[in-house]
Order: structure tokens, then sequence, then C-alpha cells
């Protein structure tokens, strides 16, 4: 038994050894990796190379949304030993190196500039993609401006929220002297007002919602009070606010049809689309009611209780598209 122990305390003795010839000097051991052009070198986690961006975008009024890199200065400075000029510069020589970050894989992410020569598209993942209709978000450089540019792509809707990182770092062995930016993008829809109501039975029996509970979002997105907002209905002399069907499918609304209720008002069918009275599957109608500051919402005649319908409508100033809000509504005939 004792012999058996000698022989293997042998062989495990001879493996080190070879192990270590196979060395050239100690720093076989402990040299850091050089990383070649086909790799992703690892990221080292640094919080205060890390600038956080929380970008927020409405529906319907998609505009780029800009970071200065100037206002990061301080940030280049320390951790880089450079000045914004100076990273620019960089950059265009080949020193400064501008590449995404996969932040979940700790590593740097080298892909190929997708969006031209200035940036990559972004997936609602937050991860890098070539297809420009499919994609969910951009970021461009402009080193002449030196600034970094995000937009959202017109499709997006409320409630998506993606992320995703780039950063500055000095070409070398490693990128271990670098700045990050980490973007948090969300789709916000604050036009939106989310509504259910029950209608009375009874033919031509009607509910109304009260414009006053929602004055902060007419406020808000509109720039008006309620009595400023129902003043300016195209109804009234000189106004330009119109209040449209929207299509809960697709977003659209429709600013065609003419009114075909009291206006402004609509008769709408069980699809939600606009119709007018009688006709095939026409089944409720929305009038807004400047007197009184509601939406009537009413129902056609021998129409069966509990039935329920989810319609979408609307108002937006045609001179200023920017300024709207808009309603879908859940519907119960009692």
């Amino acid at each position: 038994m004792k012999s058996m122990k000698k022989i293997k305390i042998l062989i495990l003795l001879s493996c080190i050894a070879v192990g270590l010839c196979g060395c050239d000097d100690y720093n076989d051991f402990t040299s850091k990796h050089v990383y070649d052009d086909t790799e992703n070198p690892y990221l080292r986690v640094d919080a205060e190379a890390k600038a956080a961006i929380n970008m927020e975008f409405e529906v319907g009024r998609f505009e780029a949304q800009i970071v200065k890199l100037d206002d990061y200065s301080d940030k280049f400075q320390n951790e880089m030993n450079m000045t914004v000029d100076q990273v620019i510069a960089g950059l265009k020589n080949g020193s400064i190196l501008f590449y995404n970050i996969n932040a979940s894989k700790g590593n740097w992410d080298k892909s190929e500039m997708t969006k031209g020569t200035t940036g990559w598209y972004y997936n609602t993942a937050g991860g890098v993609m070539s297809d420009s209709e499919t994609q969910t978000a951009s970021l461009d450089i402009d080193t002449e401006a030196k600034t970094l540019i995000v937009n959202v792509n017109e499709q997006a809707k409320a409630g998506t929220i993606l992320n995703f990182n780039v950063g500055f770092a000095i070409d070398g062995p490693d990128y271990d002297r670098y700045v990050r930016f980490a973007f948090n993008v969300s789709v916000t829809d604050p036009s939106l007002i989310i509504a259910s109501v029950s209608i009375p039975e009874g033919d031509y029996s009607n509910t109304t919602i009260d414009f006053n509970d929602y004055a902060e979002t007419i406020s808000y997105n509109l720039g008006l009070s309620v009595e400023e907002f129902l003043a300016k209905l195209d109804t009234e002399t000189g106004g330009s606010i119109h209040m449209s069907v929207i299509n809960i499918g697709t977003g659209e609304w429709d600013v065609t049809s003419d009114y075909t209720a009291n206006p402004p008002g609509y008769w709408i069918n069980n699809l939600g689309a606009v119709c007018s009275w009688n006709d095939a599957g026409f089944s409720m109608f929305a009038e807004t009611n400047s007197d009184d500051q509601v939406l009537s919402i009413g129902r056609a005649p021998a129409l069966s209780a509990g039935t329920n319908f989810t319609i979408g409508l609307g108002y937006k100033d045609i001179e200023d598209e920017t300024k709207f809000f808009s309603f879908i509504i859940s519907v119960t005939l009692e």
C-alpha cells in the first residue's frame, strides 16, 4: 500500500515538473492576454468610468435626443487622461476606439457599424442589428458636434424598454482605459387615457366621461385648460382641434371621415370604425358635449346586454400635430 502511494506521489511530481519546463519564464503565468483583431476584449469593471443616461421618448412626438460629450469632460480626463477634443482626434487617427459593450457578457463588442459609418441599430433586447426597418432604436456619433444622437423607430410602442452601452477606449493590448455610456431608453405614452364605461339598457341610452377628470392630461398634451380645449374644437369658429376615431389594432387615426353623429362626434360600428346611423353593424355613438364638458358614449338600438366593445378616440390639433391626446375605452352594454 505504501509503495503504491509513493508511486502516485512520484507521478504527480513528474507532471508538475513537465508543466514548469514547458514555460519559458515566470511571465507565462502572470502576463495579461493580448487580444487580437478577431477577439472581443473583456470589460474591466469600473463604476467611475460609467455614465448612465436615461432617455424617455413619447409616442407620436419622437425626436432625437442628444448627449454632449463636453458635458462629460471631467470623466474623460479622469479615466483616460484626455480632453474631449483629444478623444475626437484619436477617433480620427485610430488611437481611440469607439465600440458597443455587451454588459451581460462583460466584454466589448467590436461589431461593425450598421447605420452607415456613424452608428448602430438596436433591437428590443439592446442587441446590435442591421435591419433599419425593424430596429427599435439607433445611436449615431457626430464627431464634428461632439455628440451622441439617439433615435427611436416611429413604430415603437408604449412600454418598450431597452438598454445598450457604447464606450470610448484607448487602443492597446486591452481596453482598460475607457469611458462608457449606458443608455436606458423607454417609450411612454402620456397622451393615452384608458377608460371603462357601462351603458345602461335602453335604445340610444348613453354614459359620459368627464373631461375635467383628465384636466392634467389635456394640459400636458395640448397646453390648454379643459375650457380652452373645448373652445378650440373645429366645430367652433376658428377651431383647429379635430376629433378622430382610432384603429385599436394599428393605432392609425382616421383623419378623413366626416363627423357622422352630432359634431364633433361619430357613429361607430362593431369593428370600431366610423360608420353612419343604420349602417350594417352600427353599434355606438361618441359625441363631444362642450356645454357639459363631457364625452358621451351611447348605444344603438336592439343590442344585447353584456355585449362588449373597445373603441379608440382622439383629439389632435391639425395646426400642430404634436399636440394630441387619446382614449382607449372599453364599453359594456348593460
